[in-house]
């Protein structure tokens, strides 16, 4: 995988293995993380623009925890950064990280794709 590959190769060997080979169940992995992003995502945006660091905190913690399972360890840890920019009350480049995982998101499916592809 390149240097800036956004998953965890030993993730996706692990999520290979549970699957057993099966695509179908690994691309309903990789639909439900989609899903739960588009649906926590614009939250997530609204919450950094209203400085509800609360929100941010949960909601930060939330897809942190959905990315680590899907082996996405970079925006994982983008989103570790907001949960604990709420956690601090201090926002302070928040908008940047946002981009981040923008920019992320919009690989997400592609990688995944043709990271597995290679199994079938």
């Amino acid at each position: 995988m390149p240097e800036d590959a956004l998953f965890s190769e030993e993730k996706l060997a692990e999520l290979h293995q549970i699957a057993n080979g099966n695509m179908d169940f690994l691309n309903k992995i990789a639909t439900t993380y989609i899903q739960q992003f588009e649906a926590k995502y614009p939250e997530l945006e609204a919450a950094v623009e209203l400085n509800d660091y609360a929100k941010v905190e949960q909601i930060g913690h939330l897809l942190k925890g959905a990315s680590y399972s899907v082996g996405l360890n970079q925006t994982a840890l983008l989103f570790h950064d907001l949960e604990v920019a709420g956690e601090n009350a201090h926002l302070d480049g928040a908008y940047e990280i946002l981009a981040l995982i923008e920019s992320h998101s919009k690989r997400f499916l592609t990688e995944w794709n043709t990271h597995f592809e290679q199994f079938t």
